[in-house]
């Protein structure tokens, strides 16, 4: 296996998105090729070569979403390590699992857009984190997927992170995963896995812009081993 094979972002995010993605071989190989075009800003050398080359991957990904508009640009980062984009750019960065993907698309056709990848979580996993993730109706709300607990967990985790990452650059800061709740699931088996989508609501006012109520759509495929997600904001 090559150090970076190029993958594709599977789950549905509309027109006028441009996404790029890889899959990792050895991450010693990956850190040693992208040593040159991705700098390691704010990311300590010390960090195990997995968490490094995943990170490198991103920002390539980035590049090479970026280079799909026409770009020849990367996003920069600020001070709580979230990409900045090119102006009249958005964008999303998304990496684990040794996989990395960003999807960007100019300001004119989409505000936001943010995009997640992860692992489906074990049993012990779920069971750590799920307080934290959704409530009981939000559970209930989930198994309409008829899906194992772990992997309805990971989803609306994901789900919620997109919706995070793409509303960031409107709020500026992090909110708990209480602020948003899903409030209505569907999906069926498809070409690629389970696919369908979550519908999340703010649970409170996140700023004068984005209040309490507003919904949001979050369409997802998953596959044995991960789920992606993904949440566009449209003027």
């Amino acid at each position: 296996m090559l150090a970076l094979e190029p993958a594709s972002l599977l789950v549905p995010l509309g027109p006028g998105i441009t996404s790029a993605g890889f899959q990792l071989g050895d991450h010693e190989q990956v850190i040693a090729e992208l040593g040159s075009l991705v700098p390691l800003e704010g990311l300590s050398q010390s960090a195990v070569a997995k968490r490094r080359a995943e990170y490198m991957a991103g920002r390539y990904a980035a590049r090479r979403a970026l280079a799909g508009l026409g770009i020849d640009g990367a996003p920069g980062r600020d001070e709580r390590g979230c990409p900045v984009w090119p102006s009249g750019i958005a964008g999303s960065i998304t990496h684990g699992a040794s996989r990395a993907f960003s999807a960007v698309a100019r300001a004119s056709d989409v505000l936001g857009v943010g995009i997640d990848a992860e692992q489906l979580m074990s049993a012990r996993a779920k069971d750590e984190l799920l307080a934290r993730i959704c409530d009981a109706d939000e559970r209930t709300i989930l198994t309409k997927l008829h899906a194992p607990e772990p992997a309805l967990v990971t989803f609306a985790f994901s789900a919620k992170e997109s919706l995070y990452k793409c509303l960031y650059p409107f709020i500026g800061r992090f909110m708990d995963f209480s602020a948003a709740r899903v409030v209505e699931a569907s999906g069926a088996p498809g070409p690629n896995g389970l696919e369908g989508e979550l519908e999340l609501e703010l649970s409170v006012d996140w700023s004068e812009s984005f209040r309490r109520g507003r919904r949001f759509r979050a369409p997802f495929v998953a596959s044995a081993h991960h789920v992606e997600t993904g949440v566009v904001l449209r003027p």
